[in-house]
């Protein structure tokens, strides 16, 4: 199992875990599966070690995933009985840890969810990625010509009208300058029909409703009495735990008001240098005097102006 935020001892602070399906379905494991499969047993135990009465357990992001995978079919009443299922699951494992929200207010954000339109953005995100993958980003790109590689991907992001800032593009140029949870969170494949844009802009999608869910729930948590002091996003994805490691804040504001009505924006802190592994870091020469001579910018200095300008921490506005 992997935390969010780095391993802390579960039975010192007051925790929410917010559970991935895969952990969740972890839950539903028979004694002899668990015998057969020594890394999910070790996965059920870490669970176990995290029953504790002051711990709280939360099945919103699994909802999230379950509501939006592409690769379903369920009718509501279908996906409806699945989460029951699984929140039912839960609250059988979890003896002592709270499950955080009823049936009846998972059922509700679910049905929800489905009357909303399909995120307007979502295709074109998706031709992006297609395309991108088409590049040939499944294998590693010689370190001379990642530059010029890096320069098509932002172009093709131009094209698309996305901005060069948004992480579907980031993940992308961390895929490209060799980090290898960007690669594992998006997949590309030298087979454009084997590639599914569809699976790695939904771990996309989950990150960005990650910290949005973890911020606001930190912001309320006081004003409605909760007693956990401590938010952690628990997966069995590797990949996507190490890219999370990237993303390092959130912050929303109002931008519109209509009414009762208020439209908001969040913008996510995210550690590019941390993000984009394989890359020469090196600090710039000082600007000579003599104008004769040109500062000389190293590959990270000259990736980072492409996209955005010169400190180290990228503030992604959505």
């Amino acid at each position: 199992m992997i935390l969010s935020e780095g391993r802390v001892e579960p039975s010192t602070i007051p925790t929410l875990y917010i559970l991935d399906i895969c952990v969740v379905n972890a839950t539903k494991l028979s004694e002899e599966a668990l015998e057969a499969n020594a890394r999910k047993a070790a996965l059920v135990k870490s669970l176990r070690d995290l029953d504790k009465p002051h711990n709280s357990i939360s099945y919103f992001l699994a909802l999230l995933e379950k509501t939006f995978d592409p690769r379903a079919s369920l009718s509501v009443e279908e996906l409806e009985a699945q989460i029951l299922n699984d929140v039912a699951t839960m609250r059988r494992f979890f003896i002592n840890a709270k499950i955080d929200e009823s049936d009846a207010l998972l059922i509700g954000i679910m049905r929800a969810m489905k009357r909303q339109p399909c995120d307007p953005e979502q295709d074109i995100h998706l031709e992006f990625l297609r395309d991108v993958n088409s590049l040939g980003l499944a294998n590693p790109v010689a370190r001379a010509n990642r530059l010029e590689m890096a320069r098509k991907i932002l172009e093709k992001a131009d094209s698309l009208s996305i901005s060069r800032q948004h992480p579907t593009v980031l993940l992308t140029l961390g895929s490209l300058y060799g980090n290898v949870n960007a690669r594992k969170v998006i997949k590309f494949k030298a087979d454009t029909n084997v590639f599914s844009a569809e699976n790695a802009f939904a771990d996309i999608s989950i990150i960005l409703r990650f910290l949005q869910f973890k911020f606001k729930t930190e912001e309320s948590s006081d004003d409605h009495g909760r007693s956990y002091k401590r938010i952690q996003f628990l997966t069995d994805d590797i990949g996507l735990a190490g890219v999370l490691e990237c993303f390092m804040g959130y912050e929303e504001r109002v931008v519109g008001q209509d009414g009762i009505y208020q439209t908001m924006t969040g913008t996510y802190e995210i550690d590019f240098a941390s993000l984009v592994t394989e890359i020469d870091k090196g600090p710039s020469e000082t600007p000579p005097t003599d104008r004769r001579n040109v500062r000389l910018l190293s590959e990270y200095d000259l990736l980072y102006d492409m996209i955005l300008g010169r400190p180290n921490l990228i503030h992604i506005q959505l």
